[in-house]
């Protein structure tokens, strides 16, 4: 009784090992099948798509008509979305149904492949899916620095500057980013901007107030005048260097006092700031900038010399013969770094 109990259950086994074998061969044999599909309708569609997105054409010649054709559409569309731009997107979006992109997306998001996480963080905001907001907002809590970037990228494309000051605090928190990042974010917002600023500027988060004042300056906000003057004498070189950055997207504004506060960083300790000053100094054509390039052209760190001599030279008559000038120098350092930029500058006349 025992023995045919058993073989019957060897048996039942057997079957189903079978059975599964069976399934698992034509699961595989249908795939490769839809694989195989998805392969022709790609090689039929990516030459016209790539044109299409390309701009050589106008107008989409693909049709998307079976549900695996679209899903070919999509596929390429994901593959190669950092070449599709808004206008052609929203189109594309259209063929293969903003739903689909969706569920692929949020698919992405609540995965827990890390790597897939990231990709459907970037495409959410590429694709500007507000419906993928409450999942980003609470992924700002990551740990992860590269998915917290990219997560702050995607709610700025979808909000602008609305989730800005969040994304702020969490990032200087913990320094989760660097400085060139976070101003690489900021950039992306559209729109005046300058009350945020003024409050971080009031903040006394020094961190942060390097990054509005460089801000401030790129957007050229008249602020950034009153900014850089309270700055220049910051015991924080990192704020006299931000600062001097901002000067140079200001320019010269021709105010002479703004200008000897600038100049007064010519005997600063620290040959960062020499060497920003020195950068600065070529928007100002005058004979107290000729001076403080041509002593900068002896100073002991290289990188202040190699600004000095390419500041003379963007001043052309003036700094082109104080150039010249220096090749009779006693500074072995002087007449190196003027010879050098003479030289380079020849090349390429």
């Amino acid at each position: 009784m025992l023995r045919q109990y058993v073989w019957r259950l060897l048996i039942v086994l057997l079957a189903v090992n079978v059975m599964i074998f069976i399934f698992l061969l034509i699961k595989k044999v249908a795939m490769k099948v839809v694989r195989n599909k998805k392969a022709g309708i790609r090689k039929t569609f990516e030459e016209d798509f790539l044109r299409f997105i390309t701009k050589q054409d106008s107008e989409l010649a693909i049709e998307p008509k079976s549900y695996l054709e679209k899903k070919v559409l999509q596929s390429l569309v994901l593959d190669y979305n950092s070449l599709i731009s808004g206008t052609n997107q929203t189109l594309l979006l259209k063929n293969i149904g903003k739903n689909s992109v969706i569920d692929k997306v949020e698919g992405y998001l609540n995965s827990s492949n890390i790597w897939k996480k990231k990709t459907g963080t970037y495409l959410a905001g590429e694709y500007e899916l507000s419906e993928m907001l409450p999942l980003l907002l609470k992924q700002l809590q990551t740990s992860d620095n590269e998915l917290f970037f990219v997560t702050a990228r995607s709610l700025i494309k979808l909000g602008n500057s609305l989730y800005l000051r969040e994304i702020l605090e969490k990032a200087t928190a913990q320094t989760r980013m660097s400085k060139n990042n976070i101003l690489s974010l900021i950039e992306l917002v559209e729109g005046d901007i300058k009350e945020m600023l003024v409050d971080i500027m009031e903040s006394g988060d020094i961190f942060l107030q390097v990054i509005a004042l460089e801000e401030s300056g790129k957007r050229q906000y008249r602020e950034s005048v009153k900014w850089i003057e309270e700055m220049i004498g910051h015991p924080q070189k990192e704020l006299r260097i931000a600062a001097l950055k901002a000067a140079y997207r200001l320019g010269n504004i021709g105010d002479d006092e703004y200008l000897s506060y600038i100049m007064s960083l010519e005997n600063d300790q620290e040959w960062e700031v020499r060497s920003f000053l020195a950068k600065y100094l070529r928007k100002v054509n005058s004979d107290e900038s000729i001076k403080i390039l041509t002593d900068f052209m002896s100073d002991k760190n290289w990188y202040v010399r190699h600004n000095a001599a390419e500041s003379l030279i963007a001043l052309k008559k003036r700094g082109h013969q104080a150039l010249l000038e220096l090749l009779d120098s006693d500074d072995l350092f002087a007449r190196d770094a003027a010879n050098a930029v003479l030289q380079k500058e020849a090349l390429f006349e």
